[in-house]
């Protein structure tokens, strides 16, 4: 049920905004009870925020996995769900989705400064600008985002710091 509910809340909010969804809505997409629904929810910031963070499953790194493929991953799907991010921000959900965001990549930005002085510090500094740089164009400020354009973004900004591209084979 859990999940019926997380696809059905993350289905609704690349339709429309958060504060014009309801927990009937859900339910209702879900095909269960209100009843059902806050037996794995608080409310509908809840059960949103919830379902974007599962979405993120995707973009879990692998072991010794170079930390800009992660954040490549990132740029791609935020590209494919742009109308997530324009619905989402600003809404009680937003600050829980940042933080799963976070969680997924201070480690990669930990890497990726590692060759700095202070590099937790540093780190928690090129997380925020990686958001910055993959959130405005996903939700629209400047211009359609794609994922190569999110993609050169950050890349831009990680050469700025001197961390060196991983090589292809």
């Amino acid at each position: 049920m859990r999940d019926r509910l997380r696809r059905a809340s993350f289905e609704l909010i690349e339709e429309r905004r958060v504060e014009r969804i309801s927990v009937s809505d859900i339910t209702q997409l879900a095909g269960v009870s209100r009843q059902v629904f806050y037996q794995h929810f608080r409310d509908r910031d809840d059960a949103v925020a919830q379902a974007v963070a599962a979405s993120f499953r995707e973009l879990t790194p692998e072991a010794g996995e170079d930390p800009r493929a992660v954040i490549h991953r990132l740029c791609d799907f935020s590209a494919r769900h742009a109308d997530l991010y324009r619905n989402l921000y600003p809404s009680a959900a937003s600050q829980q989705t940042a933080n799963a965001y976070r969680d997924l990549l201070h480690p990669a930005c930990v890497q990726l400064v590692e060759h700095l002085p202070d590099p937790e510090t540093l780190a928690d500094f090129v997380l925020g600008g990686i958001i910055e740089v993959i959130r405005l164009p996903a939700e629209g400020a400047r211009g359609p985002a794609t994922a190569e354009s999110l993609r050169r973004r950050v890349d831009a900004c990680l050469d700025a710091i001197g961390r060196p591209r991983a090589r292809t084979a």
